[in-house]
C-alpha cells in the first residue's frame, strides 16, 4: 500500500497541468525559468501521444543543470573533442536545418544505433534548433565528476539560471537556427586512430573502478571516502543499513533510490563486474557531454532512452505470452557471463555468478522446496584462462546438478572450449514463467522493458539505472532486490510463489508493472522524452541562452 501511494502521488504531479499555460506555469515554478523555445510544440506532441507524463522530467533537468556552468562554447569545444578521439567510443549526432545525420566514421558495428536515434528523432527533429550530440556507443557509462567539482558546478549553473528570471530581462522564444562554421562544424572530421588516447580520459579495462572515480563523486563525510571494504566474503551490514529493512527472513531493499547510490556502499567494488573488473571502460572526471543509455550512481552522464528498446531488439509478443494462470510457478533466468572480464577469481564476485550459486544452493539443499530454473548458457568469453576453465567447469556442475541440462544437452570440454552445456533457449520462452530476474550484466539490461511489458512478474538486480527511473515505482511496478542478494531473496520468492496471499500480491505487480509499462515506456514515451531533453540541450548549447524561453 505505501507503494501504491507513493507512485499514486508521483502521478498525480506528474501530469497536473491541464494546458500549455498551465505547463508554462509549472515548469517555472518546478525549474526557476521559462521553458525552451518550441516548448509548445513539444507540448502538443506530448498530448498528441498520450503521454502520462507532461510536468516531471526531473532527470532532464538534473542531467543537464552542470553544463549551465560551462560557457557555450566550452561545451561546443568539448563536443568537437569527443568526436575527434575514436578511443572514447562515441558517435557524433548532427542536427542541421531540421534534419538529422551522423557520422561516417563511426564503426560498422554501432552505425544501428545511428540509425535507430534518426528514427527516433525524425518526427520532431524540424522543431529542434542545430546542434552536435556525442552519443556513447557502449553500454557503460563514462563520466564520473569529484564531488568538490560538481558541486561547483551546480552553484554556477544555478546562478546562471537565476539571472535568467532577473527583473526586466527580455526574452526571445527562437534559438539560433542556422550556426556559422565557428560555432558548431560543418563537416565531419576524420578522427584520430583508436590508439591515440584523449588527454582527459583512461582507459579502465579490467581496472577496479570504484576508487578511482565512484568515491571521488561523494560526499566527504559518506564511506565511499572514508572506509574500503576489503573482505568481499562477509557482509558489510553498514553498507545496506540507509536503504534495506531487515526481517527475520533476511534482508529488503526499503528505498531504491538510495539503494542506487553507491556512497555508502563501499563493498560494491567488489560485488559488481562492471565496477570491480570492466570488459570495456573508458571514463574521465571531467566534465563532458557525453550521452549515455544508462548510468551508476556517481556517474553524471546525460541519459538518453536506449536505441535496443526502441529497436524492440528484445522482443515482446503478447501472441506468445500466456495468461498468468497458465504460466509456470517458478523463477527463470537464461544469460551469460558478461558481467565484466573474469581474472584472478573476481567473477565470483560478479552479480549473475553470485545470483546462479545461490539458486544451486537452494535447488541442491535438503530442505529445497522453490522451483527455480535458472543457468548460465552459451559461451564464456573476456576471461583469464583460468578463470574461463574455472567458469566453465562451476557453472556446468551447477546446471547439471539442478538437472537444466539433459543428456542429449551434455558436452565434453573437448568438444568446445569454453561452452557451457546449459543450452540457449529462445526469448521467448521467458513468457513460459510466472517469476522472471533481470541483471546488469557489463552495462544495463535490454531485458527489463520487454520483462515489465509481459505477464509475468519481475524481479530486477543492478546498479544500472536508465531514463525511465523515475516513472517507476519498486514493489509497485516490480520487485527490487539488493545486489548482495542473501536469504531475503528466496524468503520473498518463496512467499510471492509459496502462498496464496503471495501469489495474489504477485500478480497484482505483475498487473501494475504491465499497465504502466504500455502506458509510460512505450517507443512513443521515448520520443516524447527526447524531444524535450534536445530542446532543453539546444538552448543550453546556443550562444544566447540566458535570453532564450518559450512565451506562451
Amino acid at each position: 500500500m505505501a507503494a501504491n501511494a507513493r507512485f499514486m502521488q508521483w502521478e498525480e504531479q506528474a501530469a497536473g497541468s491541464q494546458t500549455l499555460e498551465e505547463a508554462i506555469e509549472e515548469y517555472k515554478r518546478r525549474h526557476g525559468m521559462f521553458p525552451p523555445p518550441n516548448f509548445d510544440k513539444w507540448h502538443k506532441f506530448a498530448i498528441d501521444n498520450a503521454s502520462p507524463v507532461i510536468d516531471d522530467f526531473t532527470q532532464i533537468h538534473n542531467d543537464l543543470l552542470p553544463f549551465w556552468s560551462l560557457e557555450p562554447a566550452t561545451i561546443r569545444d568539448r563536443t568537437a573533442h569527443l568526436a575527434e578521439y575514436s578511443s572514447v567510443g562515441v558517435g557524433v549526432l548532427r542536427i542541421r536545418n531540421g534534419t538529422v545525420d551522423y557520422s561516417p566514421h563511426i564503426p560498422g558495428s554501432h552505425r544501428w544505433m545511428m540509425d535507430s536515434m534518426q528514427r527516433m528523432m525524425k518526427p520532431f527533429v524540424k522543431w529542434l534548433p542545430d546542434m552536435d550530440i556525442a552519443m556513447n556507443l557502449g553500454d557503460e557509462c563514462q563520466m564520473a565528476i569529484p564531488f568538490e567539482e560538481m558541486r561547483t558546478h551546480k552553484a554556477v549553473a544555478q546562478e546562471v539560471i537565476a539571472n535568467m528570471m532577473r527583473p526586466g530581462q527580455r526574452l526571445q522564444n527562437s534559438t539560433t537556427k542556422n550556426l556559422n562554421g565557428s560555432q558548431w562544424p560543418s563537416y565531419f572530421s576524420k578522427p584520430l586512430p583508436t590508439e591515440v588516447m584523449s588527454p582527459f580520459f583512461s582507459d579502465n579495462i579490467r581496472w577496479q573502478i570504484y576508487h578511482d572515480l565512484v568515491s571521488p563523486s561523494c560526499p566527504p563525510s559518506s564511506l565511499a571516502r572514508r572506509k574500503r571494504w576489503w573482505d568481499w566474503s562477509t557482509l558489510c551490514v553498514d553498507c545496506m543499513l540507509p536503504h534495506t529493512v531487515f526481517t527475520n527472513e533476511g534482508a529488503l531493499v526499503d528505498d531504491i533510490d538510495l539503494a542506487n547510490d553507491l556512497c555508502h556502499q563501499p563493498d560494491i567494488a567488489y560485488l559488481n563486474g562492471f565496477i570491480n573488473t570492466p570488459a570495456a571502460m573508458v571514463g574521465t572526471n571531467k566534465l563532458f557531454p557525453i550521452f549515455s543509455q544508462a548510468r551508476v550512481g556517481g556517474f553524471s552522464d546525460i541519459m538518453i532512452p536506449s536505441p535496443w528498446n526502441f529497436e524492440k531488439k528484445s522482443l515482446y509478443n503478447e501472441t506468445l505470452d500466456p495468461a498468468w494462470n497458465d504460466k509456470s510457478e517458478a523463477l527463470f533466468w537464461r544469460g551469460s557471463s558478461s558481467d565484466g572480464y573474469a581474472a584472478f577469481t573476481s567473477w565470483m564476485g560478479f552479480l549473475r555468478a553470485r545470483f546462479v550459486h545461490e539458486a544451486y544452493q537452494e535447488v541442491t539443499s535438503e530442505e529445497e522446496t522453490l522451483a527455480i530454473n535458472v543457468s548460465f548458457s552459451g559461451t564464456i568469453h573476456k576471461c583469464h584462462q583460468a578463470d574461463c576453465v574455472a567458469e566453465q567447469h562451476t557453472f556446468n556442475k551447477w546446471a547439471n546438478d539442478m538437472h537444466i541440462v539433459s543428456s542429449e544437452d551434455k558436452i565434453s570440454d573437448s568438444e568446445g572450449e569454453r561452452r557451457l552445456s546449459a543450452p540457449i533457449t529462445p526469448f521467448e520462452d521467458n513468457w513460459k514463467y510466472r517469476h522472471l530476474i533481470d541483471m546488469d550484466g557489463a552495462g544495463f539490461s535490454g531485458r527489463f522493458l520487454p520483462f515489465l511489458k509481459s505477464r509475468s512478474l519481475v524481479y530486477r538486480a543492478g546498479i544500472f539505472q536508465a531514463w525511465f527511473d523515475e516513472r517507476l515505482t519498486a514493489w509497485q511496478h516490480y520487485i527490487p532486490l539488493d545486489i548482495r542478494l542473501g536469504s531475503g531473496v528466496w524468503a520473498l520468492f518463496d512467499y510471492l510463489s509459496g502462498k496464496e496471499d503471495g501469489q495474489e500480491h504477485a500478480q497484482k505487480i505483475a498487473e501494475q508493472g504491465r499497465d504502466w509499462a504500455q502506458k509510460a515506456l512505450r517507443p512513443e514515451d521515448m520520443q516524447i522524452y527526447m524531444f524535450r531533453l534536445l530542446l532543453e540541450w539546444g538552448r543550453v548549447v546556443d550562444n544566447d541562452r540566458e535570453y532564450l524561453g518559450f512565451l506562451s
